[in-house]
């Protein structure tokens, strides 16, 4: 008996303190399947202008042709959550200052892989294109060669065959030790003196990798393309690299270095530094643009303009906060003052997929919108996901409104998309149902939110000017 499809249809009807949800349900025998007829432009890596179309990891158009990275169901879902809480647990590391140089490269993305959505990128001259991510937390790297030992030969050994080679390129350069781009973080540096700039990447349990801070031509589109970009150059055992995933990331935080950076420095005032959409379906992509002018938003309606709340020290000062007040469920607000939800920030995230809240903040949004689905039939918890629905036979749901508040007198009611998480194939008993994307993780002291809330709209960071920009948007949308 095949699975059944829960298509979550774009049809929404409000009534008073609600959303009704028109559900559809279809045969995947006889449903179309994905369309590979968008891949093409995500192969070639450019599009118009300076955007660069954006993939999920589970796409059919993913990069990596043949790679056993599609999931879906259990597996799919288990994967999500400890994608998301390995990423939650090394940003508290970084931001604890446990990691040895630099602080701010990422955890190897295939532990088991932390990223989710990709982008073709090239680098050097002639550029080798390769799918990277995109990270608003730190510094960017790439898998290189020489590959560490072990990694020539053997299952898996193709894996160093999609790694940077320095030695075809005519514009690489290391950075040398002595050179102040070296120090990246103040304990960046494990060179002696006269080398080039190396560095160790590890936390406090794991040696990830050794690697080398070198500069290149980074190419995105012909109309983005960064001469002398910096990136940390990892040589890396291909057990690190196993499932098919990205070969490394690009910076979109506000460090020296990042991509935003230099985007804003050979841009004239009123362009943001970049901004992305991301798919709502693994079978549809987005895009990433790179410094986008403000004024193509200034006419749209409905976009809500967020001010970005700067920290003044520590290695998440260049990370995206925005000032989180409150949250309301059916217009009634969640019962704690600002400073609560304001605690340590909240971060907009592009590497997590849900929304992760301070417990008593969850505890009280949980509650909420369960007073308000009581007629529907729980689902068992999965995870840190303990608000879930049981939906069988039904041909619509009424769901609550939520709306988050911001300190600016802002407020953005978020779509059905963008708080509850639809099954598309289901667990083992098989039942169409859905989760409340939102959980409690109590071990990071700020409030994170995730992929999931930001899908269908288009985020524009005005790093010039000081705020984030939620656009709606069809981006990914079927």
């Amino acid at each position: 008996m095949p699975l059944v499809l829960l298509l979550l249809c774009l049809l929404v009807t409000h009534t008073h303190g609600s959303r009704r949800v028109l559900l559809r349900s279809s045969d995947d025998a006889g449903a179309s399947p994905p369309s590979n007829a968008a891949c093409p432009s995500i192969a070639s890596g450019h599009s118009n202008g300076n955007k660069v179309p954006l993939v999920h990891r589970q796409s059919p158009c993913y990069p990596l042709s043949g790679s056993d990275v599609r999931k879906h169901g259990k597996a799919a879902l288990h994967e999500i959550l400890h994608r998301d809480s390995l990423r939650m647990r090394y940003l508290s590391e970084v931001k604890a200052s446990n990691l040895s140089a630099p602080a701010t490269a990422n955890v190897i993305s295939s532990l088991p892989g932390v990223f989710s959505y990709t982008a073709l990128a090239g680098y050097g001259t002639p550029a080798q294109q390769f799918p990277v991510y995109f990270d608003v937390s730190g510094m960017s790297n790439l898998q290189c060669k020489p590959c560490s030992s072990g990694s020539g030969s053997g299952a898996g050994a193709g894996t160093c065959d999609r790694t940077f080679d320095p030695s075809g390129s005519s514009t690489f350069s290391t950075v040398p030790c002595g050179s102040p781009d070296c120090a990246v973080e103040p304990q960046t540096s494990s060179c002696a003196s006269g080398g080039s700039c190396a560095f160790t990447f590890r936390n406090s349990t794991f040696l990830y990798a050794n690697g080398t801070v070198v500069t290149d031509t980074l190419t995105l589109s012909p109309s983005a393309t960064f001469e002398d970009f910096f990136v940390g150059c990892l040589q890396v055992d291909n057990q690190y690299f196993g499932d098919g995933v990205a070969i490394g990331n690009i910076d979109l935080s506000r460090r020296r270095h990042s991509l935003a950076t230099r985007a804003l420095l050979s841009s004239p005032p009123g362009t943001a530094a970049f901004s992305y959409c991301l798919p709502a379906d693994t079978d549809t992509h987005g895009f990433l643009t790179v410094a986008p002018a403000m004024s193509d938003y200034s006419s749209l309606a409905g976009v809500k303009y967020l001010p970005l709340v700067t920290k003044p020290t520590g290695p998440d000062s260049d990370w995206y906060y925005v000032d989180l007040v409150a949250i309301a469920v059916d217009g009634k607000d969640l019962p704690f003052p600002p400073a609560e939800f304001r605690g340590n920030g909240t971060f907009i995230d592009n590497l997590v997929d849900f929304s992760y809240l301070s417990p008593p903040i969850y505890a009280a949004l949980r509650d909420e919108f369960r007073r308000a689905m009581t007629k529907y039939q729980p689902a068992p918890a999965f995870k840190y996901l303990d608000t879930c629905y049981n939906f069988t036979g039904l041909d619509y749901i009424d769901l609550p409104e939520i709306t988050l508040k911001f300190g600016n007198g802002e407020t953005m009611e978020l779509g059905d998309r963008q708080f509850m998480y639809f099954f598309r194939q289901h667990l083992d008993d098989g039942f169409p149902f859905g989760c409340l994307a939102f959980a409690a993780y109590p071990t990071y002291g700020y409030n994170w939110l995730g992929t999931q809330m930001q899908r269908t709209k288009e985020i524009v960071f005005d790093v010039r000017g000081g705020q984030v920009a939620f656009v709606p948007s069809r981006c990914g949308l079927r």
